[in-house]
């Protein structure tokens, strides 16, 4: 019986040391997670980076009160931290995304921070925000725990700084008339709200830009130059018009930072490339007003008018390009300065395109042929399409497109077929064996005089004579120049030749057979 009575003691005075040790000071928290050694796992909050992660992962998922455990609380009173801690969080996520980009791998993975930042010991810098009153620094600082832990939070100065920051970059009377979903929800980074923003925006300037449109189109009817310059510059104005409206309302969707980084980004392309666009529009315009106004013998300023287009055009769009590449983060200097170290290699693999470019350079300067010319190279024959900067295209008489590269080109002997003052005129004509010498002499005046009769032949040039004797027959042989360089115009006249001299070896054959 005593044993049993021992034990009940035994257990009270146990319970009664632990009490008395637990009565010395308050429970210990569990401390917060410190910093992993597992690739890509989250840092922990004992270091300036691992406290900026995990308050952006906290308040990015939606859960602020987790968010709040690392905002330096100590100046809000202690009764209202647990309602104020995650509305000052919520404030600080949107004072962030709108107003600075915060780049958790900029921060320092110290768990003493950066000592060279020009901060006192413990504290590191965040970023800068601009606000009407000043820059707004934002500054983490390590904090030590009740238990003893020190993590790294945001400073008091910064709490105590994030209700002016929300006035200035908060949602404004938003806040107070949409539902809290419309915040709440988001997708890559925008809100509901600020997508349904988006979508009206992107209407509004579509139809701002049709409405220019039309109304270009209209002042292109009325006004008729000799170039119509409106029609040419609608479309480049429409694209500018758009990208300009919905710039101008990109501020009133307060998107995040990186996601108005982006699309004002993609803002600065479309503008270059309305701009590029509306350059060579332009160019286009100034080269056809040029080309009407040179008179039509000016060949040759009308082929360098058509090559310095194409060189221009190719100017700008290299122009656009690099600025495309500025404006999207690529180091324009360092890909120059790289291809001005590759520059043999360029050079070697680019060699057969400076030597069409100056074929081109030499077909433009020496005119051998225009466009529109017939010409014979080699044993083709067609009309001149195109002379570009790297190659000229011929449509041959057989209706196919022939291109042959301008360096090529310009080395071979081109007839320009065009270009002729006269085109010959050649046959020969069989009469029947035993036909007498008087008859051919006969014959031989009679087509002479048809020869000579017929409108725009050379009348110098014109000859019939007796070729030849033969045992099929005897030949004559019939030669003029037409004075025209019309391809049409000449087979027109040839036929009516050829026609008279049927008529006149027709005529003789039945005399001969009447006798």
């Amino acid at each position: 019986m005593r044993r049993h009575r021992r034990l009940p003691l035994a257990a009270l005075l146990l319970a009664a040391l632990l009490r008395a040790a637990g009565a010395e000071g308050p429970a210990p928290a569990p401390p917060p997670a410190t910093t992993t050694t597992v690739p890509g796992a989250t840092p922990g909050p004992d270091t300036p980076r691992g406290a900026l992660v995990r308050f952006l992962e906290a308040a990015r998922a939606g859960d602020y009160a987790i968010a709040a455990q690392y905002l330096d609380l100590r100046n809000v009173r202690a009764r209202d931290r647990a309602r104020r801690g995650p509305e000052l969080a919520r404030e600080l996520e949107t004072v962030l995304d709108r107003a600075l980009w915060v780049d958790p791998s900029r921060q320092s993975a110290d768990p003493d921070g950066d000592p060279n930042d020009g901060l006192p010991a413990l504290h590191d810098s965040a970023g800068l925000i601009d606000t009407r009153d000043g820059p707004v620094a934002i500054i983490l600082a390590r904090v030590q725990q009740p238990n003893g832990v020190p993590v790294w939070k945001f400073d008091a100065n910064t709490v105590a700084a994030i209700p002016g920051l929300w006035d200035e970059f908060g949602w404004g009377p938003l806040a107070d008339v949409l539902p809290a979903p419309f915040f709440e929800i988001r997708f890559l980074g925008i809100r509901l709200w600020q997508w349904i923003g988006l979508a009206l925006l992107l209407a509004v300037a579509a139809l701002l830009s049709a409405a220019l449109g039309a109304l270009v189109w209209r002042l292109a009817r009325w006004w008729r130059p000799v170039v119509p310059l409106p029609a040419y510059a609608r479309g480049p104005l429409r694209l500018g018009l758009a990208v300009a409206v919905f710039a101008a309302g990109m501020p009133f969707l307060a998107l995040a930072f990186p996601v108005a980084r982006f699309f004002i980004g993609v803002e600065t392309g479309l503008g270059i490339v309305a701009a590029t666009w509306l350059a060579l529009r332009a160019l286009d315009a100034l080269a056809q007003r040029l080309e009407h106004r040179l008179p039509a013998h000016h060949a040759r300023a009308v082929a360098s008018l058509l090559l310095g287009r194409r060189a221009v055009k190719v100017f700008i769009a290299i122009l656009a390009a690099i600025a495309a590449l500025q404006n999207f983060g690529f180091n324009v200097t360092g890909i120059l300065a790289g291809l001005g170290v590759g520059g043999l290699a360029v050079a070697l693999a680019a060699q057969k395109t400076v030597e069409n470019l100056f074929g081109s350079v030499s077909l433009v300067a020496d005119q051998p042929v225009r466009v529109g010319d017939v010409c014979r190279f080699g044993d083709t024959v067609g009309t001149v399409e195109d002379i570009g900067l790297r190659s000229t295209r011929v449509r041959t008489v057989d209706r196919t497109l022939v291109t042959v590269p301008n360096a090529q080109f310009s080395t071979l002997a081109l007839e320009n077929l065009s270009r002729r003052d006269r085109i010959p005129v050649r046959a020969t004509l069989k009469l029947p064996v035993g036909t007498s010498a008087a008859d051919v002499r006969r014959l031989l005046a009679a087509l002479h005089q048809m020869l000579v009769a017929q409108p725009k032949i050379d009348v110098g040039s014109a000859r019939v004579r007796f070729a030849g004797l033969g045992t099929q027959g005897l030949e004559i042989e019939l030669f003029a120049l037409v004075c025209t360089a019309s391809w049409e115009e000449f087979v027109g006249i040839r036929e009516q030749i050829f026609l008279g001299a049927l008529d006149i070896v027709g005529d003789g054959a039945a005399d001969l057979k009447k006798r």
